[in-house]
């Protein structure tokens, strides 16, 4: 006798199906991600991967879309961030920008006890490919907590 044998058969009439924004959305850890805190931001390895290991980006800020966005670019730049660590294998880091933050958390009413977090995507403007990050609703939990990604 196999298993089958003694499943029911069940009337799906009156199920609904339960949307996924409902449940907790942990991030994978290869999607690129940004994530901020009150004082500091950091960026995924994933994030560094996307850009093709670039050891610089300028960051643009969007208030009214709620948008990052990051170009590639070359130390020139006037405003070009170092955001990756050099190394045999390049990673994401952690920079501290407390001036920045504190614009960006008054700019978008975020909460200073919180940490936000966003997953990118690859984006294209005139032949040149970026990394844009939405934040319109981020995961986010209470800084300091190791509950995370709730979504705002």
């Amino acid at each position: 006798m196999g298993l089958l044998d003694e499943v029911q058969d069940i009337n799906m009439e009156g199920f609904q199906v339960v949307s996924s924004d409902l449940f907790c959305n942990y991030q994978r850890a290869d999607a690129p991600t940004i994530t901020l805190w009150i004082d500091q931001i950091s960026f995924s390895k994933a994030a560094v991967n996307a850009l093709n290991n670039c050891e610089r980006v300028r960051m643009e800020v969007n208030s009214q879309t709620k948008g990052i966005l990051l170009i590639p670019v070359s130390a020139k730049d006037k405003d070009s961030i170092r955001w990756m660590l050099s190394g045999k294998e390049p990673h994401g880091r952690k920079l501290e920008c407390r001036a920045f933050a504190e614009k960006l958390f008054q700019m978008w009413g975020w909460n200073a006890d919180r940490v936000y977090k966003s997953t990118g995507q690859i984006v294209v403007s005139d032949q040149k490919v970026m990394l844009f990050f939405d934040f319109n609703s981020p995961d986010s939990w209470p800084y300091g907590s190791r509950t995370k990604a709730q979504k705002t």
